[in-house]
């Protein structure tokens, strides 16, 4: 029962962000038919939709949003007759499943909206705990999340700084023109002739993120910490490109020529697919999870075939493939979310490293604690600590330096 609690808040969570997503004018068409499923699917989806996509209603609640404070229960109560007044006594009584999954997933949009973080815990598997509240910068010297910027390395080995803001051509490579389109990075043709082999690198540091769409229409995502080496035109029989860090893809299909992804000594081969690489040499594995399609993981004289769902976890010694992965966690960070599922601090705090550009430094007994929880990356740091702070440990930041007390 509990475990069929803490699936339906995940659920809704994802409503949530994509309700999100829609009033912010960043929901993607795929994305838009989820949640047209979704609003379509009940009476009361409908007015919820309607509710929190209304800039006067909505802003007379978060008007609000400073009262929600108090016991799990209060809260609960508190969100339900806020959203709706005189629906339910008692959100957690046995009220009709729709009607819940309503006062749920407004909750959830109450909460992402005010304060741009929202965070679903759990310090063991038997008893979720869902936690709502205002989040005020209570750390000094508070750290801004990570944002699209990036570096470019042209063929002739000259750098541009690329960023979110900038738009139109960039610089000419070959027969290419590459440009900076809406804060992504694109690669388009503007002669017939084939260019001779030219490479390009995209390099993102700590506290970055960007996206680029190759010459063959591919588009990649790199995280933090990563790179992506390519040829500005594939011109072989086959389209390879190396990277370091973590990079998502969505490969253009062309069954003529395969992509080949190498990183850390191995290769991923694709046609056609959707898949994430994670080759962090801090996390001791690097991990091939696949969406959609189909690719082969090879090693040394190693290979494995994985479908969607399932990840391969290659280390020195071996390559294992993992089936039923979620597939939500694994992407998350390009959606914008921080997700941990089952983990403890350290895990977590390897990502907080990479996104806030900060040193983690241990003092003391740390927990082994394992919980789980989604936060907005667009949280200042402080909003993410005072989250986290049911693991009750002390934070402090000086400079660039996270100090966590056991």
């Amino acid at each position: 029962m509990a475990e069929e609690s803490y699936n339906q808040s995940n659920e809704l969570f994802e409503v949530g962000s994509l309700i999100f997503k829609y009033y912010q004018g960043e929901i993607t068409e795929e994305e838009k038919t989820i949640l047209d499923n979704w609003t379509n699917a009940s009476p009361e989806n409908k007015r919820l939709f309607a509710s929190l996509t209304n800039d006067e209603e909505l802003q007379a609640k978060l008007n609000q949003r400073h009262e929600i404070e108090g016991t799990k229960e209060d809260v609960r109560r508190r969100v339900t007759d806020l959203l709706f007044p005189g629906a339910l006594v008692t959100p957690m009584k046995r009220a009709t499943h729709s009607i819940w999954k309503t006062v749920a997933a407004a909750a959830v949009v109450t909460a992402v909206i005010g304060t741009g973080a929202w965070l679903l815990l759990k310090k063991d598997t038997k008893q979720p705990v869902a936690t709502i509240q205002p989040v005020e910068n209570e750390l000094k010297n508070d750290v801004t999340p990570g944002s699209y910027k990036a570096q470019l390395i042209l063929s002739d080995g000259s750098a541009i700084d690329l960023d979110s803001a900038g738009s139109g051509k960039l610089a000419q490579q070959g027969n290419m023109q590459v440009m900076n389109a809406d804060g992504q990075l694109v690669y388009k043709r503007d002669a017939t002739l084939e260019t001779k082999a030219l490479y390009n690198t995209l390099k993102t540091s700590r506290g970055q993120m960007y996206p680029v769409r190759l010459s063959d229409g591919s588009a990649v995502w790199l995280n933090s910490s990563s790179s992506i080496r390519f040829p500005v035109a594939f011109n072989e029989q086959e389209r390879r490109v190396d990277i370091t860090g973590e990079a998502y893809f969505e490969i253009a299909h062309n069954s003529r020529k395969p992509f080949i992804v190498s990183v850390a000594g191995m290769e991923v081969q694709v046609v056609g697919t959707v898949f994430n690489v994670n080759s962090y040499t801090d996390e001791g594995a690097v991990k091939t999870t696949l969406l959609k399609g189909a690719v082969k993981v090879k090693k040394g004289d190693q290979q494995v075939m994985i479908k969607p769902g399932e990840q391969a976890e290659a280390t020195d010694k071996s390559i294992d493939v993992k089936t039923g992965v979620n597939i939500s966690k694994e992407v998350a960070w390009k959606n914008g979310l921080f997700y941990f599922k089952n983990e403890n601090l350290k895990t977590i705090m390897r990502q907080i490293s990479r996104w806030y550009d900060v040193d983690v430094v241990y003092e003391g007994t740390i927990s082994n604690e394992e919980f789980s929880g989604k936060i907005y990356r667009t949280a200042n740091l402080s909003e993410v600590l005072k989250l986290l702070n049911v693991l009750e440990v002390n934070f402090k930041i000086e400079g660039k330096k996270l100090i966590i007390k056991g």
